[in-house]
Parts: structure tokens; sequence; C-alpha cells
């Protein structure tokens, strides 16, 4: 990270916000970001570095720098951008529900880009507080929206509910053992299976 980077603030999701009264060139970010996204299928998130992504998107790493942290918070913005998946809404079948939060968690995770990013990923986002933020906020903003319809409270620490946390770590777990273990609608039913057998049906 640079001085520069150090110097400015952040958004809320972690990233870094440009230099103040200087209006940031949309474009560029765009360009970043796609520069990202097909680097890291080219190569991976190890071998992937700032130069080569700049290079690929036709500016600068100051620029970079100018509007992220770093490699990890700008890998991930790009991975698991905050927009991707609308937060479920609840169905009024409990059965349905779930099936819903685990359809968002395939969504989330089942694409080429992220389970290239993931390992390296995940284990940046161990060291680094702000990228660890960065997840917790994205997974909250799209899995916690059930959690007084499952009738579950969470504890002072916990960021998500448990049920998301089942569903996002066995996809996560999964992806991170064996990269070409399928997110398939056999994969959604069984675990769509497994969680509502807790709960009896709907008017029982």
């Amino acid at each position: 990270m640079t001085a520069e980077s150090r110097s400015e603030g952040k958004r809320a999701d972690g990233s870094a916000l440009g230099p103040p009264g200087r209006p940031r060139d949309g474009r560029i970010d765009v360009a970043i970001i796609a520069a990202t996204r097909e680097l890291i299928l080219e190569s991976g998130y190890p071998a992937l570095s700032l130069s080569a992504i700049a290079a690929r998107a036709g500016t600068t790493t100051a620029a970079i720098y100018r509007r992220w942290a770093g490699k990890a918070q700008l890998v991930h913005e790009a991975v698991l951008p905050a927009d991707t998946i609308p937060p479920p809404l609840g169905s009024g079948d409990i059965r349905t529900d779930i099936r819903s939060v685990v359809e968002t968690v395939r969504a989330m995770f089942d694409r080429p880009e992220v389970r290239m990013a993931l390992p390296g990923l995940i284990a940046d986002t161990v060291a680094d507080p702000q990228v660890h933020t960065m997840m917790i906020s994205r997974l909250a903003g799209n899995l916690g929206a059930f959690e007084n319809r499952f009738g579950q409270g969470r504890r002072t620490d916990d960021h998500l509910p448990m049920l998301a946390e089942v569903v996002a770590g066995t996809a996560i777990f999964r992806i991170l053992i064996r990269q070409d273990a399928a997110l398939d609608d056999a994969w959604v039913d069984a675990m769509t299976e497994m969680i509502t057998e807790r709960w009896p049906p709907d008017g029982d």
C-alpha cells in the first residue's frame, strides 16, 4: 500500500476513495475491474499483479491505488461485487425460502473467476481486516435477510446468522478442497433437504 492510498478516505466497504475534489473517471474503474477478472482467469490469483492489471486496463498502478488499497481489495470487488446478487425475498414457505438462500450462495460463488480467486483471497481475508470486513459485508447483505424468518437470533459477536454460515461455509469449503466440485442443482437440492429436515412443513 502506498502513502497515497493510506492518506485517502475509504468507502463503506473498506476500499479506497480518490483524492477529494478530483472526480474519478468511471471508465477507468470499469476497465480495471474487467482486466482483473480476465487476468484471474488467465493466470490465477497468486500470479496476479497490479502492474499487469494496469497494463491490461490501459492505466497506471497509481490509478489503481487511488481506488483500492491493494490487490486483495481490488480482487474482492472484482469477483464479489456488492450488487451481483440481490437479497432474497421471503416467499412465506420455509423450504422455498431456504432453497433461495442456497441458490443465492451458489450464484455468488459458482463463477469461474470466483473459483480461481477464492483460495488466495481467503488467505488474504484472514490476514487483512479490511478484506475481511468487505467479505462479511457482501455475505450479510445477501444472506442476512432471512434471519427473522427462520427465528434465528445471533450472538453479539456473530456477523451472520448460523444458516448463512452453514450454507456459505459449505460452498467455500467445497471449492477450496476441490475446485472442480459442482455447485449444481443436485447440490442445491441436497443442501436444501438437509437443512429443512429440522423444520416441519408449514401448518404442522
